[in-house]
């Protein structure tokens, strides 16, 4: 039987995360034993431990970078590698992606796979600080033997970057788990619970509360929303560091009672059955995982033309789009949907029907999975 480690950097709530983890309990365990390394807190720890067949924690695997806890990262990582003999590692995430691929290297594993769920820079940080983590990512390159991508944009972007090629490269969209989202769900109950008026109508955001996913353009943008329906919420579910700064706005926008902040949860795709609208404002994405999960339930969406997003969110067909930042399209788009629930139904049902055939989870680890042993076959020969 092949010994296979996954390595991401941390156990929070993501979609990074909830990618790693449904591969790992859906591996094949007639073919394969699959073992996880990751920083040994999070909300998704218990969960890890227990999909996993074996957990190792790594306690210097820390965001952003620390070159001290980095170097001793990468020698646990070495020892680690060195003394379970690996046939494979998949890394996940950039910290555990470049430390991961290293100590692959150096211990001599015979195949190295990476997955890029978004890349650690963007547009909107420092230019000296965008260049150094591409540097990173090109001087790592030569360690991995495969990349996969959860959006073709993504891939094409990082092939121009030179982090890899198209030949040693695939697209694998993130797969779901569709009986989580599929359970029966009491749809009056959950409202009643989280305390929305009956025939409210209800927006919908899922994400962390930090300055990637900046859901204070969507609080903007839902201000304007108020003034046409009033008898309307914002559910934001997420917990982050802006947390108290959000609160403040809401306050200063005297829209209190109308936005409810829900912190992390377990019952996301409850809460997205409830909503009439699912809504983003980041300013960068791989593909945003939760809008993917909205878009299943039969949810329509208004998130920002960034990134992977368009791949599957097609203007007026599988949702609405907006230029990032731009407060004034994404309300004007929220007060549409709300006047036109005939045009939500036909968003919801088209982008329910695309992402049921391209996100099934499932399919997705067959494909990793076929990944792995042509590599190992092309190892042998």
């Amino acid at each position: 039987m092949l010994k296979v480690l996954h390595i991401i950097t941390q156990l929070v709530l993501g979609g990074a995360q909830d990618n790693t983890l449904i591969t790992i309990a859906k591996h094949d365990r007639s073919k394969f034993h699959v073992h996880l390394a990751s920083a040994p807190h999070g909300l998704w720890l218990e969960r890890s431990k227990k999909v996993a067949d074996v957990f190792y924690p790594i306690s210097h695997l820390v965001n952003p970078i620390s070159p001290l806890q980095d170097i001793i990262a990468l020698i646990e990582i070495i020892r680690l590698l060195r003394r379970e003999k690996f046939d494979i590692i998949h890394t996940h995430s950039s910290k555990a992606g470049i430390l991961g691929r290293w100590a692959g290297r150096l211990a001599g594993i015979p195949v190295i796979v990476h997955t890029v769920h978004g890349f650690s820079f963007h547009d909107f940080m420092p230019t000296w600080k965008k260049q150094l983590y591409i540097f990173l990512e090109r001087i790592s390159r030569s360690c991995g033997d495969f990349y996969i991508t959860v959006s073709e944009l993504n891939r094409q972007e990082a092939v121009q970057l030179k982090f890899f090629k198209l030949d040693n490269s695939i697209t694998i969209y993130s797969g779901i788990d569709f009986k989580k989202l599929d359970r029966e769900v009491d749809l009056t109950l959950v409202k009643h619970q989280i305390g929305i008026p009956d025939k409210w109508q209800t927006i919908v955001s899922v994400g962390r509360l930090d300055a990637q996913k900046a859901p204070h353009f969507l609080i903007d943008a839902f201000a304007q929303v108020l003034s046409y329906y009033p008898e309307t919420v914002l559910l934001l579910v997420g917990d982050g560091e802006l947390r108290q700064e959000l609160e403040a706005q809401v306050n200063r926008l005297n829209i209190t009672s109308k936005v409810y902040f829900l912190g992390s949860r377990e019952d996301v795709p409850e809460i997205l059955k409830i909503a009439d609208i699912f809504a983003l404002s980041s300013l960068w994405e791989g593909l945003g995982r939760a809008m993917t999960e909205a878009m299943l339930v039969g949810k329509p969406v208004v998130v920002p033309a960034i990134y992977g997003i368009p791949e599957i969110v097609h203007h007026q067909e599988t949702g609405l789009l907006f230029e990032a930042k731009n407060v004034e399209q994404l309300a004007t788009h929220l007060v549409y949907l709300l006047q036109h629930p005939e045009e939500r139904d036909r968003l919801g049902q088209n982008a329910k029907n695309l992402t049921r055939k391209l996100f099934d989870g499932d399919a997705m680890v067959r494909q990793i999975e076929e990944v792995y042993e042509k590599l190992l076959q092309e190892k042998i020969h």
